[in-house]
């Protein structure tokens, strides 16, 4: 059906607020005024809508590690099956025997051992896990547990975070894929961590940035050239200083922030990066170094990272087994302490509780057999890991107990008869729900149904 006149007026009169925002946050970033104050020229000059949208961070932001051919299964010695770790069987694929522990003040039970990450988050951020969809052997972009209800979650992602005023909406690396859904943003994808980088050389004119558009970009020379002409016309000394902060912002957005996101010695020390790093290992930990320092400047709101692709079916007979699940653990240590960092968008709020961290793959490999490290699962199953900032309840949802049995979860969430589609629009609804900060409302579309609220979620106040 055609859309209306007032209907099609409606949309580019959102387009060009959501513009005015832009400009505006980049232009009080290159003047150094304060955001409190930034909200109050918008509310003066532009009404208390536009201030209000401004100041609003509807939506999280996302990093999603794909881990396509086999390589989730790297992520389960992380965050064993919880029967699993506690039976302690030698020849099931759980390296830490001994060392699990039940993780205190989680909504529901999950064990961890010397290689987790996060290990010292409160119980409420720790990882909320999905035992959901199904194995997908050898493929590099999962589908079971990346697809609610037709749409892809992480495409659907950039549509909750479409208010955003970052420069690039999402960024994809290598053969990681955002997916599509109904309004969904155009990801930039680049080829390695080093063209992550070159990316925001001049990132305002860059694909989806602010002055991508020629008209865009004439339309800031435009108003940037009557500014100036309006201070020369006033002849008054006290403009002049005006003048040349003016010309400040407008060199601003044409910025190289690429010296911002390069990688320093100091960077990979503290992702313990080293010369006996396993290169897989090595290239996570320099996307995700680039990742914080892209969200700490508000450069981008959404990384997808191809993830640990290494197939490790020989993991335990070879030995790696003692050495990158401890790798992994340094590196991811490292990335959550970078989100210590303050958020750029949100005041007295630090990136830590404004990132959700989505994990999946195409097999965890089978959870009871260490032995060539099989690519089949206990019921087909497949599994999916977030770190949702708080919005999720945390521990698992689901279960493989030590003899190869298989849960799911009901819409209530609680444990029921294993149904692999189902229990995924339920991982996924939640990781949308998670992302939109814990708003049903504006997951409703996409979620078709599914109450993520009391079941899934949590309600933080």
């Amino acid at each position: 059906m055609a859309r209306s006149t007032s209907s099609r007026r409606d949309e580019r009169h959102a387009m060009s607020r959501r513009a005015l925002i832009r400009w505006s946050i980049a232009a009080s970033a290159a003047l150094g005024v304060s955001r409190s104050r930034l909200l109050e020229i918008l509310e003066r000059t532009a009404g208390k809508g536009v201030a209000f949208a401004a100041g609003q961070s509807s939506a999280t932001r996302l990093v999603v590690l794909a881990c396509g051919n086999g390589g989730l299964s790297h992520f389960q010695l992380c965050w064993p099956q919880v029967d699993v770790a506690r039976a302690r069987d030698p020849r099931f694929a759980w390296h830490r025997i001994g060392d699990e522990r039940i993780v205190e003040g989680t909504d529901l039970p999950l064990a961890i051992g010397l290689d987790t990450p996060w290990a010292g988050l409160s119980g409420d951020h720790q990882i909320t896990g999905f035992v959901c969809g199904a194995t997908e052997t050898h493929v590099r972009n999962v589908q079971s547990t990346s697809i609610l209800n037709g749409s892809n979650v992480f495409a659907i992602a950039t549509v909750l975070q479409s208010p955003s005023t970052a420069l690039i909406p999402a960024v994809t690396i290598g053969d990681a894929q955002l997916g599509t859904a109904s309004n969904a943003a155009t990801a930039v994808n680049v080829d390695s961590v080093d063209s992550f980088i070159k990316l925001f050389d001049s990132a305002a004119s860059q694909s989806n940035g602010l002055l991508a558009a020629g008209q865009d970009a004439m339309l800031f020379e435009d108003k940037y050239n009557v500014f100036t002409q309006l201070n020369r016309a006033s002849g008054r000394s006290n403009q002049k200083p005006v003048y040349a902060v003016a010309a400040r912002a407008a060199n601003y957005l044409g910025m190289n922030r690429a010296s911002q996101l390069r990688i320093t010695p100091a960077d990979l020390a503290r992702y313990g990066v080293d010369g006996n790093t396993r290169g897989n290992v090595a290239e996570l930990a320099r996307a995700l170094i680039v990742t914080a320092k892209a969200f700490q400047t508000d450069l981008t709101n959404a990384v997808l990272i191809p993830t640990m692709t290494d197939d490790p079916h020989l993991h335990f007979e070879n030995g790696d087994v003692d050495v990158v699940p401890g790798q992994l653990r340094v590196v991811l240590d490292a990335f959550m302490a970078d989100l210590a960092a303050p958020e750029p968008t949100l005041d007295d709020t630090k990136l830590a509780d404004n990132v959700v961290i989505a994990i999946n793959g195409d097999t965890p490999k089978h959870c009871l057999v260490r032995e060539d490290w099989p690519d089949n699962t206990p019921g087909n199953a497949n599994l999916m890991f977030i770190y949702s900032a708080g919005y999720l309840k945390s521990g698992w949802f689901g279960g493989i107990d030590r003899r190869g049995n298989v849960q799911g979860a009901g819409p209530d969430g609680k444990p029921t008869a294993y149904n692999g589609a189902m229990t995924a629009r339920y991982a996924t609804a939640s990781l949308a729900y998670a992302i939109a900060r814990g708003s049903e409302r504006r997951i409703a579309q996409y979620a078709n149904g599914v109450a993520v609220g009391n079941a899934f979620g949590r309600n933080r106040g």
